[in-house]
Formats: C-alpha cells, sequence, structure tokens
C-alpha cells in the first residue's frame, strides 16, 4: 500500500519505506528529493497498536492446540509490518525552526483564511492532518471554522497562530496530502496585518496588510506568495528562509476582489 510524498504527491513511500520511516530521522523522496518524515502522532499509535494486538492474541492462544501455536510466529511477522505500514503517514520534514523570531500570541490577531472547494468534512479531515504533524516548535493554537457558504468557510484563530504555520497552513490547504483537488476549484486565501513576527520579510512592511495565496499555475506546490495594499508581491519558498520580490503577482482572478 504505497503512499503520496506531501511535497511531490507522487505514491513514491512503498512498505519497505513505510516500515522504516520515523519522526526524528527524515528521508529522501525519490521522485522530488524532498524531505519527509513520519507523524509524530502517527508513530505513537504504532507501538499502542502492537501492544493491542498481542494483548488480544495472548486470550486466542488458548484456545489453538499447543501444537498450533507456533503458527502465530509468522503471522506475527506479517500483522506487525504491516500495522506499521497502515499507521504510517508521511509528513514534510520542516527545517528546524530555532531561529524564529520570539513569538507572543495576540487575541485580538486579524489573520483568517478563506478557503473554497472543499466540504466540511473533508476541510476538518485537512486541518486535524495538519495539527497532526505535531510542529512542536510552535504555540498551541486553535483554529475556528465559520461557514459562509455552501463549500465556502472562513478560518480564525482566536488564540493566535505562529505566521510560519500560518503561512504553511495555506499551503496545505491547497495541497492537502490524502485528497485530490483536482478539478475541485480550490480557493485559498489569507489575509493579516504584517509584523515582525512574520519571519525574513522587510521591516518596512510591518503595520501593512496584505492577502497570502497560492500563484495562478502553481507547479511548485512548495510556494506562498504575498501581496500587501501597497501591492507590493513577494514569494516564499519553505525550501528558502527569506520572502523574495517578485514581479509578476501571479494573483489569481478568483482572489482578485480580495485584494486591497
Amino acid at each position: 500500500m504505497p503512499k503520496n510524498c506531501p511535497h511531490c504527491h507522487e505514491e513514491t513511500f512503498g512498505w519497505r519505506e513505510l516500515v522504516t520511516l520515523d519522526s526524528f530521522t527524515p528521508e529522501e523522496c525519490k521522485n522530488c528529493h524532498k524531505l519527509v518524515r513520519n507523524s509524530g502522532w502517527r508513530q505513537l499509535l504504532a507501538p499502542l497498536a502492537i501492544i493491542s494486538i498481542i494483548l488480544a492474541a495472548i486470550p486466542l492462544s488458548e484456545f489453538l492446540p499447543s501444537d498450533k501455536t507456533v503458527f502465530l510466529i509468522p503471522i506475527a511477522v506479517i500483522v506487525l509490518p504491516l500495522v506499521l505500514v497502515l499507521i504510517a503517514k508521511p509528513v514534510k520534514a520542516g527545517d528546524p525552526q530555532v531561529d524564529l523570531s520570539p513569538f507572543t500570541p495576540d487575541p485580538n490577531n486579524d489573520k483568517t483564511i478563506l478557503i473554497q472547494g472543499w466540504n466540511e468534512d473533508e476541510l476538518r479531515r485537512i486541518l486535524d492532518d495538519f495539527v497532526e504533524q505535531d510542529l512542536t516548535a510552535f504555540a498551541a493554537f486553535r483554529i475556528e471554522i465559520q461557514k459562509r457558504f455552501e463549500n465556502s468557510f472562513v478560518l480564525v484563530f482566536p488564540e493566535d497562530i505562529h505566521p510560519a504555520e500560518f503561512v504553511s497552513l495555506i499551503n496545505y490547504l491547497a495541497y492537502p496530502i490524502d485528497l485530490d483537488a483536482t478539478g475541485r476549484g480550490i480557493l485559498v486565501a489569507g489575509k493579516t496585518t504584517l509584523n515582525s513576527d512574520f519571519d525574513g520579510l522587510p521591516k518596512s512592511l510591518a503595520g501593512k496588510k496584505a492577502i497570502l495565496y497560492i500563484p495562478d499555475n502553481d507547479e511548485d506546490h512548495d510556494v506562498v506568495y504575498l501581496k500587501t495594499e501597497s501591492s507590493m508581491t513577494l514569494a516564499k519558498s519553505f525550501n528558502e528562509v527569506a520572502w523574495q520580490p517578485v514581479k509578476d503577482p501571479r494573483l489569481p482572478n478568483t482572489i482578485e476582489s480580495l485584494a486591497w
């Protein structure tokens, strides 16, 4: 049962890779060569599931003739790796977050994300998967879903969210690991007031309102664009630390109405 790379979304992780994939030692995707690790939460579930299977098997062994219990060994050899494969969830192995600016959550923050194209069940699944990636360098946060229309929602953050994770979530909503967005007309756009917590931005942009989005005709799947109210456009790849100025904003027509 192969699983998709969270970067390029190709089925590059077969059962052998999934058995050995862990949360602490990233492995390289064979297709895009980006680093991937196992979800920390899934890594925790694996031993719990194995222990549960063993505890369930002990009473069953009492009903087997003593000369037949030896057959439990090959079954265990098959079942235990299968559990590891089924539970494994490849996630992006982010760069170390030790250089992030100090962050004090602001309950009065104006960070919002508009999302269209996913239904509510799909959206909740995407958000659960995102939180499950266990980005422990960040402060705890809560996401509140506000429904606007059918398959149209606004996400707000009553306790705030680190800007780096805010940017990452915008990208993840467009490219979730286990859902196919082909033909779905997915729209994702974030709005906020910039401040010094946004690492890699020019200091002159502090206090400016901005819209964050996935660029039109995106083929990278790991970049987010930012356009300020003064029409300055920058882009940030997850492989880079700083936001880079770009000449072509590549602003999708569906987001034009959200811009200042």
